[in-house]
């Protein structure tokens, strides 16, 4: 072990090999952007580098979790922390703050929250990339934000919106949204629906780091 009992990124791996589900559900990240999420990051992801690109989680539980019978209700009756496993872990480009993905992907207006993850691909998908999307929340600070050129500088990195779902390896989770929007279920149902698919991209990523 490393200092603090923080696992390394090895000892990650160590634990795939002998019970790759179990790797998958690990959870004793400091953040999304600590030495082992950094260290995942740089193996798994081509496009990042340290100086560029912070953490972030897919699927964040803290709004959808303020959502009841499609009615925002602004409170909750308990404490909800997010999941940081490995399949709910990405690097998130950073800008300033105005133009953050983060933040603009994560901020609360008006009656309904848009801090699900569907509807920030969504906007990627037809704003940055100009695909055809027939059915999208409208949010304008997601649109400015990804509409900003350095953030677009980013976006062209990769070839196209499959590409991008590709390389950040999300084509699951995009596949499944269109199914049904994570937007439009009910907050148990939607935690179980993102668990499974988090779970799923750990494996996947897991496979790739044990070279499998």
């Amino acid at each position: 072990m490393v200092e603090n009992n923080e696992i390394s990124i090895e000892e990650l791996i160590d634990m795939a090999i002998n019970n790759i589900e179990e790797a998958s559900m690990y959870n004793k990240f400091k953040s999304d952007n600590d030495k082992l999420a950094k260290s995942i990051y740089e193996r798994l992801f081509d496009f990042y580098c340290e100086d560029e690109f912070s953490g972030d989680v897919i699927f964040t539980w803290q709004s959808p979790s303020l959502v009841k019978d499609g009615v925002y209700i602004g409170k909750r009756n308990c404490v909800i922390e997010n999941e940081i496993v490995i399949g709910n872990i990405f690097p998130n480009f950073t800008t300033n703050r105005k133009f953050s993905l983060n933040y603009n992907r994560n901020g609360v207006y008006g009656s309904f929250p848009h801090d699900y993850f569907d509807i920030y691909l969504a906007h990627v998908a037809k704003y940055a990339y100009g695909e055809s999307i027939s059915e999208i929340k409208e949010y304008y600070p997601l649109k400015r934000a990804i509409c900003f050129e350095d953030n677009m500088n980013y976006f062209r990195k990769f070839d196209g919106f499959h590409d991008f779902l590709a390389r950040h390896y999300l084509e699951e989770i995009w596949v499944a949204s269109k199914e049904t929007a994570f937007s439009d279920m009910e907050f148990e149902e939607f935690k179980k629906t993102a668990t499974n698919l988090m779970k799923n991209r750990g494996i996947k990523l897991l496979n790739k780091l044990c070279g499998n």
